[in-house]
């Protein structure tokens, strides 16, 4: 059974596919209901949803959407599928006996309770205490717990720490931001890595375009839902018209990765003649101003400086002489300019150099601390006799596929 039908409207069960990025299938279905008036005229779901609707007959609404969705996901039978369901607070989430009631309903329709999700929106109430609370009872029972719409209103990482979710479902706004803006693409896959951290799962909602795909699959999410997969529907699509789509997805991850790959290699080799020689004065006693000459005459040198065995620096960065760019960063980030003593013993070039001496260490692009903008860092330990000094120089990095891009 997948519709019902009442006095004034006809309500129906749709479901939305959710699928692991990794194993490339359907993992789980998001039960959405929908109505449809005696004509048959679907009603919007924002009419139908108006958050003007007394508690009641919302809770009413929420009551009967969930019955419609085990129905139809018990007629379904999905081998190895999650069931999300939306948990309103009222009548449900914050009920005394909800627990109890739901656990029933899952008997009667055969439903086990590790097969359900329970999606709850965190900044729905304002008392933290009584959602973790309230949601206890439903863990114990054995449903999973999952954050909807995280990133949206005002969501909070402390609040997830206290509800220990195992799941979080990111805002569609996160991805499609992410799509326009550097900083918010830079931003997503380490948000995606603290979610992790906090020990939940990562699922992007709302994926609209391959282009949005794309960005979830290379943050590290774990799960997509979207129109540009699949959109609601009684019978949604099998797999085998929606793994392909996923596919497509990886193929133009590897396509990217081979291309940054090129990119860095290409900029690496521009200054690694001058790098080395470089080094090799370093190592017959030149001072560094002396022994640098040719490496800051190459086009993408920000900086080099010279780090000890422990990853400190000696003396200051040496630039190359283009007076625009000094003004520039003096004027804006002058408090990050004096490095003398700075302790970089964190840094991936300085571990990567002194675990391997005598060899240049290149890192991924990642964002300059001296002045934030993006770079890539060669690095080497070079043998001075009685110690190791490392010698390092910051490349200004040209991302390949920069925003705005058109995927092919």
């Amino acid at each position: 059974m997948n519709s019902l039908h009442s006095s004034s409207l006809r309500y129906h069960s749709y479901f939305q596919p959710i699928y692991s990025l990794a194993h490339r299938r359907t993992i789980g279905m998001e039960g959405l209901l929908r109505a449809s008036y005696p004509d048959g005229t679907m009603v919007p779901p924002v009419v139908l949803f108006d958050p003007q609707r007394p508690a009641l007959e919302r809770a009413q609404l929420g009551a009967c959407a969930r019955g419609l969705h085990l129905a139809h996901f018990s007629q379904m039978q999905p081998a190895q599928t999650w069931l999300f369901l939306n948990a309103d607070l009222e009548g449900f989430l914050l009920a005394d006996d909800g627990p109890s009631r739901f656990a029933e309903l899952l008997q009667q329709h055969g439903v086990a309770p590790h097969q359900v999700v329970l999606e709850i929106l965190e900044h729905a109430i304002d008392n933290i205490d009584d959602l973790a609370h309230a949601i206890q009872g439903f863990r114990e029972l054995g449903c999973l717990i999952a954050v909807d719409d995280f990133g949206a209103g005002h969501s909070n990482l402390d609040r997830l720490w206290r509800l220990a979710p195992d799941i979080v479902k990111l805002d569609r706004l996160l991805v499609r931001d992410a799509a326009h803006q550097a900083r918010a693409r830079a931003v997503l896959p380490r948000l995606v890595a603290l979610l992790h951290e906090v020990g939940a799962l990562v699922l992007t909602e709302g994926v609209e375009t391959e282009a949005e795909g794309l960005l979830a699959l290379e943050s590290q999410c774990d799960f997509v839902q979207g129109f540009w997969f699949a959109r609601p529907a009684a019978d949604p699509p099998n797999d085998q018209l929606i793994t392909p789509r996923l596919d497509l997805l990886w193929q133009d991850h590897a396509s990217r990765e081979q291309r940054r790959h090129d990119a860095a290699l290409h900029l690496q080799n521009t200054s690694i003649r001058a790098f080395r020689l470089t080094a090799s004065r370093l190592a017959s006693g030149q001072a560094l101003a002396q022994a640098a000459i040719p490496l800051l005459a190459q086009p993408d040198v920000l900086r080099c400086f010279v780090l000890d065995d422990a990853g400190r620096q000696l003396g200051d960065n040496l630039e190359p002489d283009d007076v625009v760019h000094c003004l520039q960063r003096q004027q804006r980030f002058s408090p990050l300019a004096n490095t003398r003593d700075a302790l970089w013993s964190r840094r991936t070039y300085f571990r990567q150099a002194m675990r391997q001496p005598g060899q240049v260490q290149c890192t991924s692009p990642y964002l300059s601390m001296t002045e934030p903008t993006p770079c890539i860092t060669l690095s080497m330990a070079i043998d001075m006799g009685d110690c190791y000094q490392v010698l390092c120089a910051d490349l200004r990095w040209h991302d390949p596929d920069a925003l705005g891009e058109v995927l092919r």
